[in-house]
């Protein structure tokens, strides 16, 4: 074999990277997750101070993540998290879950693309999920 990746070393794969790389950089997706990825972590921050299962809201740009514990304990929550999930994606939004099956965090990890009334609809899809965590 003359390759150790899959992907690698081809003319097209180069072409490919690059024309990605130029699109990041000519519509500033680094800069729009940051803003919007800021905006969307307030708002959840916001939410968490009202639900008691939320232990914490941390990320940075788009990557986003929300531990969920049993109230008034450090106890992980994988139940809430399925709950979540679930309410989450028959609100019609994807979410995931970090971890094994055991986790207590919710990942939310939106294209760089992503816009602010995009970001709001989608919180106020995962607000209505959290505020159904029995």
């Amino acid at each position: 074999a003359h390759s150790i990746s899959t992907f690698g070393g081809t003319q097209i794969t180069m072409a490919a990277g690059l024309a990605n790389l130029t699109y990041l950089l000519e519509h500033d997706l680094q800069g729009n997750a940051r803003r919007v990825g800021g905006l969307l972590i307030q708002r959840l921050r916001a939410v968490a101070a009202q639900v008691p299962a939320v232990r914490e809201v941390r990320g940075r740009g788009l990557m986003i993540g929300i531990e969920l514990t049993k109230p008034g304990t450090d106890e992980a929550y994988p139940e809430a998290v399925s709950a979540v999930l679930e309410a989450a994606r028959a609100g019609g939004l994807l979410i995931g879950k970090g971890g094994g099956h055991d986790t207590s965090a919710l990942r939310i990890a939106p294209p760089l693309t992503l816009n602010v009334a995009e970001a709001e609809e989608g919180a106020a899809i995962l607000e209505r999920a959290l505020r159904s965590i029995p």
